[in-house]
């Protein structure tokens, strides 16, 4: 699987791939090859960079980070339900 987000993230979290190698434990030949798309990523590599940046896994497949944990006022559905959607 590819990880559009990986090398951005790592900047924006100021590591070297060497420090989210010692960070994450995936080996720092590894992530210089997910960075530009010369390999695939399993599954367990995702989640172990992801931990060594302390994201969500989703994020360096390209998800979304919602930051608001709490419903913004006028934010609900009638009868009070949180809404799910756009």
């Amino acid at each position: 699987m590819d990880l559009p987000h990986l090398r951005g993230m790592r900047m924006r979290a100021v590591l070297s791939q060497e420090q989210l190698a010692e960070r994450s434990g995936v080996a720092r030949d590894t992530i210089s090859k997910l960075e530009t798309g010369r390999r695939k990523a399993y599954p367990t590599t995702v989640r172990k960079l992801a931990a060594g940046l302390e994201v969500e896994p989703q994020l360096l497949l390209g998800g979304v980070e919602y930051l608001d944990e709490e419903p913004v006022e006028g934010d609900k559905e009638p009868g009070g339900d949180k809404k799910i959607g756009f």
